[in-house]
């Protein structure tokens, strides 16, 4: 009895099989629990306020837009090409004379004219060789006048029998040799004259000092160099032109020229060369520049032009951007009393930035430009800048 006793009390102190099943579930509970709690801190809540935070619909709040206000221009349609800027050709004036520089009147960069004095060579020499020849000239016409006078009287004298026939051929003789000899000093004198014209350097062609050789006091000689010029005043752009494009080119279109400072400059183009090039299949035109934008710019640099290949006077435009598409129908937005109202349009032509609108607006619309997705009628708007074109 004492036995079974003892046992009992032993077994009334361990915990049973199911008191440890029950346990081991709390502990799941809990852990459960804790887990669904860590969720709700870092994953559920996060989200919720990331939702408080989303701003209301794009309906119901304003938005900030820009305009432009329509009215009637004159609307240019250009593509953009590759210029090079060329020049007449160069040209080198060399020196006639063997002789020294006596002045030289331009510099480098310095515009000329044809025919303006270049230099001037010291011409002494050049001038004693004239005065020489003149003297010769000179000396041999008064012996020609007196072998003219003197035959006469030899002929009177011989038909008289005063002198023999030999004096008067003798006189003969010698005044045909005095006319052969001035015919030579008379071409002598000439030369010698246009020699002496040779003392200044004339400008063969108008165009800019590209090169001055010289200097005051220095010895040259016939074919040395003096200066370089280069041809022409009025530089031209060669503009290079793809196939595709040569047929919509006619001489007299417009040419904007990007000047070196950011500007643009109106030419028009006067020549049209006939023949692609073989190789690139490109065509070419020339654009004559004014003088004062030659200056401006280096003979061989590149630039920019402007073909204007269509020009609309009094149309109204808008920038494509401004275009949207509607439930299959094509408008614009404009602003009026502070809400967008859709306005369908029939388009015209467009150069890819403006498109002509030939119905559905009038002059002094203010057109929604801000490309909002989200744009539609009666959307309120705040009109942040006005701007006419």
């Amino acid at each position: 009895m004492k036995m079974d006793t003892k046992t009992k009390n032993n077994e009334g102190l361990s915990p049973t099989p199911k008191h440890k099943g029950n346990m081991g579930k709390w502990i799941v509970r809990a852990l459960f629990l804790l887990a669904l709690l860590l969720v709700a801190k870092f994953v559920i809540m996060p989200k919720m306020k990331a939702r408080q935070d989303v701003p209301p619909p794009a309906a119901t709040r304003t938005m900030v837009v820009k305009t432009v206000h329509l009215s009637s221009q004159t609307l240019e349609f250009t593509r953009n090409y590759t210029a090079r800027i060329t020049d007449d050709g160069r040209t080198t004036v060399s020196a006639r004379l063997n002789t020294t520089i006596a002045k030289v009147y331009f510099s480098e960069g310095d515009i000329v004219k044809a025919g303006d004095v270049l230099a001037l060579l010291d011409t002494q020499d050049v001038r004693s060789e004239v005065s020489r020849a003149k003297a010769a000239v000179t000396k041999i016409e008064a012996d020609i006048e007196f072998f003219e006078k003197q035959i006469i009287i030899d002929r009177t004298l011989y038909e008289g029998g005063a002198i023999p026939k030999t004096a008067l051929d003798d006189n003969e003789r010698k005044l045909k040799g005095l006319l052969a000899s001035i015919a030579q000093q008379e071409s002598g004198l000439k030369l010698s004259q246009q020699k002496l014209g040779y003392g200044k350097i004339y400008a063969p062609v108008p165009g800019r000092i590209q090169k001055v050789y010289i200097s005051k006091g220095e010895q040259v000689a016939p074919g040395k160099p003096v200066v370089e010029i280069v041809g022409g005043i009025n530089y031209k752009a060669v503009i290079t032109i793809p196939e595709r494009d040569m047929n919509n080119v006619m001489p007299g279109n417009i040419a904007y020229i990007q000047m070196p400072n950011g500007s643009s400059w109106a030419g028009i183009i006067d020549k049209i060369y006939p023949a692609l090039d073989e190789r690139t299949h490109t065509g070419t035109v020339d654009v004559r520049l004014s003088t004062e934008v030659s200056q401006a710019f280096f003979a061989g640099s590149m630039t920019q032009a402007s073909l204007v290949f269509a020009k609309y006077e009094n149309v109204l435009a808008v920038p494509t951007q401004s275009i949207f598409n509607r439930n299959g129908l094509t408008g614009v937005f404009i602003a009026l009393d502070g809400i967008a109202r859709w306005m369908p349009v029939a388009l015209g032509t467009s150069n890819g930035n403006q498109t002509i609108i030939e119905r559905g607006l009038r002059s002094g619309d203010a057109v929604i430009t801000t490309p909002y997705p989200a744009l539609n009628e009666g959307v309120k708007i705040s009109v942040s800048k006005g701007v006419k074109p």
